[in-house]
């Protein structure tokens, strides 16, 4: 009896649930994701989405619903411009999010620079808060190479030597360079050799491609310090060394990554950008263009023995 009765009750709360679904009546609105789903890079993509789950959970709205639309890349540029062309073809979508690297935003660049959907790109930030054009503004990636600059001043570094795929970065000379890092600055290419004792790396390319170069590193720079961007954060850098080396890294983060690493959730820097890209998608789509809450600030992080922790110059 008392199954029956279990059963009767799952039943009516299944129709109740039912009955409320039918009832919404809200047209639907469609944020894209371009991200990696499949592939060396899909727990990436997959923590993405989930911040933007988390981000449009937290921000309902009563005129709309909003859905996630996540559209694979496995971060290459070609599926990162197909998923971009099907983004563009439907109606419901009215921002997109995405690529999260620079060197697939170049990729999409001449497919999304000149749709009237809001765009966002999650690590280019304006300094001052929200979020800035990756084709127009450079203030999110001179900030880094400043703040790198900076660090490897601190650390005895005499110069700079900027290494991987440069795509969707600005395209520094020695000159420009050098004035925002703060010290002379060239770009090392494939020359790995010519690397002195006395210069550091800031890599711009992707994380895997950043382990492939350290583990090949001859044993004359193998003590070079070496930094990274946002991807410094991703698990396979850490998976796929194959060197016991100390290597630093750094994002741009707000306050809400450090109220939230207080209350111990587990949002990553990364995560965080894709979160904050969601909301500002959000209220683009509502028309809400208030002004910027939190200013962004660079975070930086040492990566060791696979864990990365806070890194203050300090140290």
């Amino acid at each position: 009896m008392q199954i029956l009765w279990r059963s009767a009750i799952l039943l009516l709360f299944a129709i109740a649930i039912l009955s409320a679904a039918c009832r919404d009546v809200r047209p639907v609105v469609k944020i894209g994701l371009i991200a990696p789903f499949e592939g060396l890079y899909r727990r990436t993509g997959y923590e993405a989405l989930a911040a933007m789950r988390q981000a449009i959970a937290e921000v309902s709205s009563r005129q709309i619903a909003v859905v996630p639309l996540a559209l694979d890349d496995s971060a290459t540029p070609e599926r990162a411009r197909r998923a971009a062309q099907k983004l563009l073809v439907d109606p419901q979508v009215r921002s997109i999010v995405g690529p999260l690297t620079p060197a697939l935003t170049a990729a999409v660049a001449d497919v999304l620079s000149d749709t009237s959907i809001p765009w966002i790109v999650p690590y280019a930030v304006e300094p001052e808060g929200g979020f800035a054009s990756a084709l127009h503004s450079t203030a999110w990636a001179d900030g880094l190479l400043a703040a790198v600059g900076a660090a490897v001043r601190r650390q005895g570094a005499a110069s700079l030597a900027l290494a991987g795929d440069p795509s969707g970065w600005p395209a520094w000379d020695g000159a420009s360079g050098s004035a925002i890092a703060g010290l002379p600055t060239r770009f090392l290419y494939d020359d790995v050799a010519s690397l002195s004792p006395d210069e550091a790396v800031f890599w711009l390319g992707a994380a895997d491609e950043a382990a492939a170069f350290l583990n090949a590193m001859p044993l004359s720079g193998a003590g070079a310090l070496f930094w990274l961007g946002p991807v410094g954060g991703d698990p396979v850098l850490a998976e796929r060394l194959k060197i016991d080396s100390k290597l630093y890294w750094l994002t741009w983060s707000n306050s809400h990554y450090t109220h939230r690493m207080m209350r111990h959730e587990s949002l990553t820097p990364s995560a965080l950008l894709i979160y904050e890209a969601t909301q500002e998608a959000l209220d683009a789509i509502k028309g809400d263009r208030a002004s910027p809450e939190h200013r962004w600030r660079i975070e930086m992080f040492v990566l060791e023995d696979g864990v990365s922790r806070p890194f203050t110059l300090d140290e």
